[in-house]
């Protein structure tokens, strides 16, 4: 599933920081519009993320990347709910 409104712009490095502790490996991105492209050792497909020139606040993630969002940003409201 696709999804263009999930990872801001801001949260990029973060992403790909969460996304490295967990075996990921950063490689060089291909086209304009990817962003980000990961891969791992365990996984068929690559992690990828696009942006769209028209979306001026977020990322495009689909496939991997949508199936590391999620627990990515459940770690970042864990992380938020700590810090009060």
């Amino acid at each position: 599933m696709r999804s263009r409104c999930t990872l801001h712009k801001t949260r990029l490095a973060a992403f790909q920081t969460f996304c490295e502790g967990r075996g990921w490996t950063a490689e060089p991105t291909k086209g304009d519009y990817e962003v980000l492209r990961m891969r791992h050792p365990d996984r068929r497909f690559p992690l990828i993320v696009h942006d769209r020139h028209d979306a001026p606040e977020h990322y495009t993630t689909w496939g991997e990347s949508a199936r590391m969002l999620g627990p990515f940003l459940r770690a970042r409201t864990q992380e938020s709910s700590h810090d009060r």
